[in-house]
């Protein structure tokens, strides 16, 4: 894992679908085979090889002080961790980034929404109580199958491990949800996982996979490799017969949603 670490020139950033994004780090040592920042990352950083290498933003907690304090004293809004990293990689053990800036958050009194894959964000139970409501936690999960798991998000944690961690803040009183995306026929058994997320998530996100080249050849490659009679059924679900494929989706998340009484929201 090549890490370098730099002099960020922001922090905060206006998302598109309303308040602000925060990303600690980017780049991210998950290497997830499927993940949406590879397309991103290639545009941003075509040197760089996907999973292989992280920035570490280490002037990252002051910055958010100073901006906090100065062009954004006014403009208070939510806060999502993270768009182009996962705050809680494993480097954040060691280095404490994110927590140091949602210690910044919570002193100011900011609404906070994180999404990670890893159980590392126990240790900031402490910190998540200060926010007093004011926070929602999210896990990604593609599959609970950890045979999967290994080829497909090969350094994320077990998806065991995060189903355990979502039961955990649940008991506390955070508001917690599970991403299920990108929902990857064969390997998202999702019978399977709204059996377990039922009573342990306040609602659910899925999304179908977004073929972007990177995204794609990412996953082509591990299908080769494990499963290459999977790559015609991939190709004429997801690129021949989408519509159709989507819509069937769609009303097998409704009756799941019905039957869990999970409350949903498929972003496709």
């Amino acid at each position: 894992m090549k890490t370098s670490f730099i002099q960020a020139k922001s922090i905060l950033n206006k998302s598109n679908i309303g308040g602000y994004t925060l990303n600690p780090y980017t780049g991210c040592s998950h290497g997830c085979v499927y993940c949406y920042n590879q397309h991103f990352i290639k545009i941003i950083k075509p040197k760089e090889k996907w999973g292989q290498f992280l920035e570490i933003k280490i002037n990252a907690p002051e910055l958010l002080e100073k901006e906090i304090a100065g062009k954004y004293k006014n403009k208070k809004d939510r806060v999502f961790f993270s768009t182009i990293t996962d705050p809680y990689n494993p480097f954040e053990k060691q280095h404490q980034l994110t927590r140091r800036c949602l210690e910044v958050l919570s002193k100011h009194k900011w609404s906070v929404d994180i999404l990670t894959k890893s159980d590392l964000i126990l240790r900031d139970l402490d910190i998540f109580k200060q926010f007093n409501k004011k926070i929602s936690i999210g896990f990604t999960i593609t599959t609970i199958n950890p045979y999967f798991a290994l080829f497909l998000e090969p350094d994320a944690s077990m998806p065991e491990k995060r189903i355990e961690a979502l039961k955990i803040l649940k008991k506390t009183g955070i508001k917690t949800y599970v991403f299920i995306g990108p929902i990857l026929p064969y390997f998202t058994n999702l019978k399977e996982i709204f059996e377990i997320l039922q009573n342990n998530a306040d609602y659910l996100l899925l999304d179908t996979f977004n073929t972007k080249k990177e995204n794609w050849q990412g996953l082509e490659k591990i299908l080769k490799r494990h499963y290459p009679s999977l790559i015609k059924e991939y190709q004429e679900k997801l690129c021949l017969n989408r519509s159709e494929y989507e819509q069937e989706l769609k009303e097998k998340i409704n009756i799941l949603s019905q039957t869990y009484k999970i409350p949903v929201k498929i972003l496709f």
